[in-house]
């Protein structure tokens, strides 16, 4: 089961610079690194809605390091279209 981040806030650029994880706020202490990374589409999608096509294949991923009032942590946040929901994919204290 991922874990979902909520209130993540961009910027112009569409990266995120604060979310809230655990009950926790965080402010991205980096300059964010973004990529695509590839879905396993076929396990995932029952029929592609029309005009959703890329989002069935390819998903956002940001790599960043973000500090709370209580810690410091590396994590790797992927960002699901077309729904919009944040999740930690990889996190590192």
């Amino acid at each position: 089961m991922q874990q979902v981040v909520t209130g993540v806030v961009l910027d112009p650029d569409g990266a995120p610079i604060s979310f809230t994880f655990e009950n926790r706020h965080y402010l991205v202490s980096s300059r964010p690194v973004r990529w695509y990374s590839r879905k396993i589409w076929w396990q995932q999608a029952q029929s592609a809605p029309k005009g959703v096509g890329s989002a069935l294949v390819e998903v956002e991923m940001w790599r960043l390091w973000a500090t709370s009032e209580f810690d410091r942590i590396f994590l790797e946040l992927r960002h699901q279209q077309p729904d919009g929901v944040w999740e930690i994919y990889r996190i590192d204290s």
